[in-house]
């Protein structure tokens, strides 16, 4: 299978295009049967461009990130879409829940004017409009696609989970016990959108308690929310750090350095009721499994998967908070042993590379499904492979590297034009009716591309 994965970031933002755009491709495209390209979403919109063809055209499986908000990438969803690609939205954040205390309310709730056909609708509405261009929607949380189906009927929606990249974790391991005049690390990292997780959830009550229980605990905060460094300075001086902002690469390191890793959520205590602060993906616990970092979150549909993989997860109350983190402190040997134990389940579950198969057998599925929905099967139709007995044989051809050779290319036009015109004939013709004749371009690229692989094989 071949995946297209249209990334929203940028220079200045790189975040959900790792997770959800470069891991999963430079895993796929370890795989020896799969493949997988990038393309940024300003250039995947100009879908009549020869080199964005060249990208786009061959993919199986579509995905576009989140910033369907603009009729030009409609347009080009549209497109693709004509040629009976399928293409999937993919969404992190669950934007319509943001709640005002939060740094983009402003932009997705509030700002639209400038933006190119607003039509006096703000991006949310623009994004709502954006997923009718596509066929469905992933996300790594499952409320988020709870959330998407009922505010548009009908809409497909798919839980496909966060992974680690694998080369980042490959050299991570546990860091040493503390000595016994060492400081015991609690450590956090999260964007500037995390603040409810530490308000709500009892955290934030139960920081100076375990201060006070334990003179070794040091906090590790890793993030930009001033907020929340706020609340830290009014600790004792040198009970908490300001950990630098780092590359994603470099990320996995500053996990490695905490001694317990915690993932506050603020669940039904957000003055919203319905909590944004829940529709996370479960990647914070996936990084603590992978370093062997015992670990506390908030119970709720985001880490319930991993519940018991080196961690626990507790009510949101102060109580709860102060109970868990105690128990850590009180029998870090033993907990620790038990974090190291599973560090080998996490590469194998947890890391992009060594999912692929697994990954692929979601897409495979939901390939399947949308085409049962739109009919790909037409009734009273005999369906027969055939006429693959005679196919002409191409192991002869001479390939390159990449299979992108232009000589390549000519060689085989004869050959799967022949195939293509030998396929209507065998497949779809049914008395008089030419199906083949009536349906000839997209069967023909579908022809194309499978013997342009086979042959690349």
């Amino acid at each position: 299978m071949h995946f297209v994965y249209a990334y929203a970031d940028g220079p200045g933002e790189w975040n959900t295009s790792e997770w959800r755009g470069r891991t999963p491709s430079d895993g796929i495209n370890k795989h020896p049967k799969h493949s997988a390209r990038l393309i940024p979403i300003s250039d995947f919109l100009m879908y009549w461009e020869p080199a964005v063809q060249a990208i786009v055209g061959p993919a199986d499986v579509i995905i576009a990130q989140r910033n369907l908000i603009a009729p030009s990438i409609w347009e080009a969803c549209d497109y693709w879409r004509g040629l009976g690609k399928l293409i999937l939205a993919d969404l992190d954040d669950d934007y319509p829940k943001l709640l005002p205390q939060n740094p983009a309310y402003r932009y997705w709730i509030l700002d639209h004017n400038d933006m190119e056909g607003h039509l006096g609708r703000s991006p949310v509405e623009l994004l709502t409009e954006g997923f009718r261009h596509t066929d469905g929607l992933i996300s790594p949380n499952e409320y988020i696609v709870e959330d998407w189906q009922k505010r548009i009927p009908g809409f497909r929606g798919y839980w496909v989970p966060n992974y680690a990249n694998w080369e980042w974790y490959k050299d991570i391991v546990q860091k040493p016990s503390p000595g016994p005049d060492e400081q015991i690390v609690i450590g956090w990292g999260g964007s500037i959108s995390h603040f409810d997780g530490w308000w709500f959830s009892g955290l934030r009550e139960a920081v100076p308690i375990i201060c006070k229980k334990y003179p070794r605990v040091q906090w590790k905060i890793c993030g930009g929310d001033g907020r929340i460094k706020e609340l830290m300075e009014k600790l004792a001086p040198g009970r908490w750090l300001d950990q630098d902002s780092v590359p994603p690469h470099e990320w996995p390191g500053v996990v490695a350095s905490f001694d317990i890793g915690i993932a506050p959520l603020c669940g039904p205590q957000s003055p919203a009721g319905e909590s944004y602060d829940l529709r996370r993906s479960w990647l914070k616990a996936v990084e603590y499994i992978l370093t062997g970092t015992p670990w506390v979150a908030s119970q709720g549909i985001v880490y319930e998967k991993l519940d018991g993989r080196g961690g626990r997860l507790i009510p949101n109350t102060a109580e709860a908070w102060v109970e868990a983190l105690s128990d850590i402190l009180d029998n870090l040997e033993q907990r620790r042993a038990e974090s190291a134990a599973l560090m080998e389940w996490g590469r194998d579950n947890l890391t992009m590379e060594h999912v692929v198969d697994d990954y692929v057998k979601t897409f495979e599925r939901i390939v399947t499904e949308y085409n049962a929905a739109k009919g790909a099967r037409l009734p009273d139709v005999l369906y027969s492979k055939d006429f693959f007995r005679d196919t002409p044989e191409v192991a002869e051809v001479k390939i390159g590297l990449h299979g992108d050779d232009e000589g390549v290319l000519q060689s085989l036009q004869e050959r799967t034009m022949q195939l293509s015109n030998d396929w209507h004939g065998g497949a779809l013709q049914i008395g008089s009716v030419d199906l083949g004749a009536c349906l000839q371009y997209p069967f023909l690229n579908t022809v194309n591309e499978i013997v342009y692989r086979a042959v690349i094989e």
